[in-house]
């Protein structure tokens, strides 16, 4: 292993008491037009290729092969409020929310009107924040990029008239790169500077199924695998020439999703649906920069997942959907990170999808995401105290997408 400098190792270990790396929010914003009832039914709704990532057992709906490019992007607002509490100097960080695209994309490969397979191409994590480099949480994180991008190819079996079954494999890259300020204890009136970029590559794998007790009932259930990241990387220095290599520890949790179609009439179609992630896995975090190491207790809990939402055919090329759906909070204001201001979570969305041909549709989204104040109460006895919520903490998110038979 390199050796590196007294002063670096000095520097690395201020670097490490306050270095936690949370890595970014579940998204449910793949580019796909369950958006627009928030997401809720993704487990059980199966008219076209996106089936294959939210629930492979769907494809046998599929009577043809289908594809589907889809793209979104997210436009959040997130403002930080200085709380009476705080103690380190500095400003709120001004917007700290960039504009986010994405994109994916979903094949579905009919072999018979039983056997299906598919592979799908997805960002299912993900999160992107910049703060002035002077913010009063700039030892937590001013700038940080994290994404995870998922190739799950699948493929599904109908057992009978009521049930399918799928079954696909992950591999997921994980990519983080992080910015943030370093308290020097012999200048305390200037900050040091430390940038982390890791990445990693994990396997997981996912299982649905699809009961069809009725031609008007649909009910899924999809599971997914936690995914283990062993991120490595190096971390460089303001104006120091050295780049300690750099590895931490990353936990994509496992989780399930229950969901409901039921079609109330020959018009309205009703979708519900409930979810648990173990985001609890995340007990800590562990970071370790050429040989030091530091262990800090996250205690994150399981999160919970709820939602409704409606689907009406206005006419026989022409679908409106509208949903609302709540995720509960996996951390409290003591161990939660400016890196992830995330408290709980409230989608609402509006959505069309238009038959445009007769095997093209288009589908068109709109949602609004709620984080939540997320407040934040962290006390260093090396820095202070980091105290304060987010008065503003949203995204508007839009999507647009086509599918089409192949």
């Amino acid at each position: 292993m390199r050796k590196v400098s007294h002063s670096i190792s000095f520097i690395t270990s201020l670097l490490l008491s306050n270095a936690v790396f949370a890595g970014g929010f579940q998204l449910y914003e793949l580019g796909t037009p369950i958006m627009g009832t928030a997401a809720v039914g993704q487990a059980a709704v199966a008219n076209d290729a996106s089936t294959s990532y939210f629930n492979p057992a769907g494809m046998t709906q599929l009577h043809d092969s289908e594809f589907m490019l889809g793209t979104v992007i997210l436009l959040p607002d997130t403002h930080f409020s200085i709380g009476n509490s705080n103690t380190i100097h500095g400003d709120n960080g001004n917007q700290a929310g960039t504009l986010t695209p994405g994109v994916g994309s979903y094949f579905v490969y009919s072999f018979s009107p039983r056997l299906k397979f598919g592979i799908s191409l997805t960002s299912p994590y993900g999160g992107d924040l910049s703060y002035t480099d002077g913010w009063v949480g700039r030892y937590q994180v001013q700038q940080t990029q994290f994404y995870a991008l998922d190739l799950n190819p699948v493929a599904a079996y109908q057992i009978n008239d009521w049930l399918s079954l799928g079954i696909g494999a992950t591999l997921e890259y994980a990519n983080l790169s992080e910015t943030l300020a370093l308290p020097l204890v012999l200048e305390p009136l200037i900050d040091g500077q430390a940038t982390i970029k890791v990445h990693n590559y994990a396997p997981g794998y996912n299982v649905g199924v699809m009961f069809t007790p009725t031609k008007c009932t649909n009910i899924g259930i999809a599971y997914r695998s936690r995914v283990i990241h062993h991120l490595s990387g190096d971390t460089t220095f303001l104006r120091i020439a050295d780049m300690p290599g750099t590895t931490t520890k990353l936990i994509m949790p496992q989780n399930v999703i229950l969901s409901l179609s039921q079609l109330i009439s020959n018009k309205f179609n009703l979708l519900a649906e409930l979810g648990w992630s173990n985001w609890s896995s995340m007990k800590s975090s562990v970071v370790v920069i050429d040989g030091y190491s530091v262990t800090t207790d996250l205690d994150w809990k399981n999160t919970y997942r709820a939602g409704l939402g409606l689907q009406y055919h206005a006419t026989s090329q022409l679908l409106l959907q509208a949903g609302v759906s709540w995720d509960s909070s996996p951390t409290d204001a003591v161990r939660r990170t400016a890196d992830l201001p995330v408290d709980r979570q409230v989608r609402a969305g509006l959505g069309v999808i238009y038959n445009a041909l007769s095997a093209v549709d288009l589908g068109f989204s709109y949602e609004y995401i709620n984080f939540g104040s997320a407040p934040i109460d962290s006390t260093s006895t090396r820095i202070g105290t980091f105290q304060g919520s987010y008065g503003r903490n949203y995204a508007n998110a839009f999507q647009m997408s086509i599918n089409a038979i192949v």
